[in-house]
């Protein structure tokens, strides 16, 4: 069980400096990151990712439940 945690804190950690690297490189080619998150259609998809990782997420959710309860 220790093992398990400090592989999901190492991925956590990963995701963090990956997405640091990423606002750092934007920056770096002067990509303003809120004129971009301010447009319309990127709006749209962030809602459409965001709707689809809860669907994801309460079928995994109720699968785990009907295997845990079979």
């Amino acid at each position: 069980m220790h093992r398990k945690r400090s592989t999901q804190q190492k991925g956590f950690l990963e995701l963090i400096v990956i997405v640091l690297i990423a606002l750092i490189l934007l920056r770096f080619l002067n990509i303003d990151v809120k004129a971009v998150l301010a447009k319309e259609w990127v709006q749209d998809f962030i809602r459409y990712v965001k709707d689809v990782l809860v669907l994801v997420w309460q079928d995994a959710i109720s699968i785990f439940k009907s295997i845990k309860g079979a």
